[in-house]
């Protein structure tokens, strides 16, 4: 509660101060804002799965960003961009309930949303403490009210309606299920309350994921029968599954074992040989070792930790990166393994980015 009341205080001025004089002006300050934003954020590099989430949202050409970011945002530029965070891609089971918050989004950008809402306030107040997303940071630090107002407040009641009943028309027209849409909404509410306080974007926020399925309930009740849906594609979870491994450890990197665990999990169902699966599970681990409260606790993830690296290696004997953590976590040991780890990993890697720090892991051990 204190969360949500702090981001009213931050947000209550980011409504409409007066309309747009003219179109280039958004134009300008929306490139503004996306060209600030995403030199702050970690985007998440593969055009394949954008181009397939592209056709998950409506038109063919529809850009997509994908940031690595486990908290629940997706929210359109002015320019028509879709940005949208690893974490909610995770929390998708079939392609139709992606496509249906996507076609919500792409919505607002047929309906020129950003330009006829009027021109946002400043955001007068930064965002305080918790905050993990490093989106979230960019928009309040930066100063983005144009990209609060798409990533967190969104466009008001009726404008969001209408969003609704945009996605749900699409969804419809490509043969999916409109029931994708109440999927959605209940499993990123399930997923919003297991984030907490992290979670401040709109599709992240419990009351405004109520009333979107709200919406979606009564649109669906008053639409007939579309006949026979499509099954979600066969592809879908192998386009995704190199999403969730890496969300996964970026819930690990902050910390958060047991939403990591249960994505992993979801990855070993399907894809027991994966071998970065056994790496994220090494370092999952290796860091829950670390905040072992008894030494039994922490020599049995430290255990667990030097298996899963192993098996990594066995099923892919060039993941170096398998080899840096298990010099690390020998290192943590005090174990000789160490130097020798370290050392494969450099050899396989002489242009490692990490390289310097490694190196003097290596000075230390040689002590």
């Amino acid at each position: 509660m204190r969360r949500a009341a702090l981001l009213f205080l931050l947000l209550v001025t980011a409504g409409c101060v007066s309309p747009w004089r003219a179109r280039p002006e958004l134009d300008a300050q929306g490139q503004k804002e996306t060209t600030a934003l995403l030199q702050r954020v970690r985007l998440y590099d593969d055009p394949a799965l954008s181009e397939f989430l592209g056709t998950l949202a409506g038109p063919p050409g529809a850009a997509i960003r994908i940031v690595r970011d486990p908290t629940l945002a997706l929210f359109a530029t002015p320019a028509g961009e879709l940005v949208v965070h690893t974490g909610l891609l995770a929390v998708a089971d079939t392609d139709g309930q992606l496509a249906a918050v996507l076609g919500h989004e792409l919505q607002h950008v047929a309906h020129d949303d950003a330009f006829a809402a009027g021109e946002p306030a400043a955001l007068g107040q930064r965002l305080r403490p918790p905050a993990t997303s490093r989106t979230a940071v960019a928009i309040f630090g930066l100063d983005l009210p144009l990209t609060a107002r798409a990533a967190i407040t969104g466009y008001g009641s009726r404008r969001e309606r209408a969003a609704d009943a945009g996605a749900l028309d699409a969804l419809a027209a490509a043969g999916r299920d409109p029931n994708d849409a109440l999927a959605m909404y209940d499993a990123l509410a399930a997923q919003a309350a297991l984030g907490g306080e992290r979670e401040v974007f709109y599709f992240g926020n419990p009351r405004r994921l109520a009333e979107r399925r709200a919406s979606s309930v009564e649109l669906i009740a008053s639409r007939s029968s579309q006949g026979p849906r499509l099954p979600s594609r066969v592809e879908f979870e192998r386009r995704l599954r190199p999403v969730y491994l890496e969300n996964a450890y970026e819930e690990i990197r902050q910390g958060r074992f047991d939403l990591a665990k249960a994505q992993l999990e979801r990855i070993a169902s399907a894809a027991p040989d994966e071998p970065r699966l056994h790496l994220y599970y090494g370092e999952l681990y290796r860091l829950e070792s670390q905040r072992a409260i008894t030494s039994d606790e922490r020599e049995k993830g430290r255990g667990q930790a030097r298996l899963a690296y192993e098996r990594a290696l066995a099923l892919d004997p060039g993941l170096v990166e398998a080899h840096r953590q298990l010099g690390l976590l020998y290192y943590a040991m005090r174990d000789d393994r160490a130097r020798d780890e370290l050392l494969r990993y450099l050899s396989a890697a002489p242009s490692a980015p990490d390289r310097a720090r490694i190196e003097e892991y290596l000075q230390e051990l040689a002590q």
